[in-house]
C-alpha cells in the first residue's frame, strides 16, 4: 500500500536513440553507473532484479509498459520531486510510438482516477523549477492541452 502524499507526476524521455528498444535493466544498468541505488527492502518486495532503477514506470517502444519501482517507494528522477512523485519514463528522446503515447495517456489516466492521484500535477522534467533539462523532448502543457494526443513532429513513424 503506497502511503506517500504524491503531488506530480514527472514524465521523463531515456534520451537514446527514437525508435531503438532499451529495456528497464538497461535503465538500472545506466542508473546504477550513476550511483543510484534502491534501499534493499524495497527491491526484496519489488523487482528484486532492479537494483537502481530511479522510474517508476517505463513505457518500451512497442507501448508496453513495464514497472521499475513500486508507487510506495520513493523513486529517484527527479531530485528535489521524488519524495512527492511518480517518474515515468518514455524510451526515446523526442519522437516515440503511438503504442507509446496512447500508453502514456492511459497509464496518466489510470494514476489520476478512482481517487488514486486525482490532484496530482503531470510536468515534464524539464519543467520544473531550476531543473535544466530537455527530457522528455516535447512540451507536457502541449500535450495536456490537446487531450494527451501524440504531438505533431513527436511521433515515430518506423521506416518501411
Amino acid at each position: 500500500m503506497n502511503t506517500r502524499q504524491i503531488t506530480g507526476i514527472i514524465i521523463h524521455c531515456s534520451g537514446t536513440p527514437d525508435g531503438k528498444w532499451f529495456s528497464t535493466q538497461d535503465i538500472d544498468h545506466w542508473h546504477r553507473e550513476r550511483g543510484f541505488k534502491r534501499d534493499e527492502a524495497s527491491r526484496q518486495r519489488f523487482n528484486s532484479g532492479l537494483h537502481a532503477i530511479g522510474y517508476h514506470y517505463v513505457i518500451y517502444t512497442n507501448g508496453a509498459i513495464a514497472t521499475g519501482r513500486s508507487e510506495a517507494e520513493i523513486g529517484a528522477h527527479a531530485q528535489g520531486f521524488n519524495s512527492k512523485s511518480i517518474g515515468i519514463c518514455l524510451i526515446g528522446t523526442d519522437k516515440f510510438s503511438l503504442a507509446q503515447w496512447d500508453s502514456l495517456r492511459d497509464l496518466v489516466c489510470i494514476l489520476r482516477r478512482d481517487s488514486k492521484y486525482p490532484n496530482a500535477r503531470i510536468t515534464g522534467h524539464r519543467n520544473l523549477p531550476d531543473v535544466h533539462k530537455t527530457c522528455p523532448g516535447f512540451s507536457v502543457s502541449d500535450w495536456l492541452a490537446d487531450d494527451m494526443q501524440p504531438l505533431s513532429g513527436h511521433l515515430f513513424e518506423a521506416e518501411s
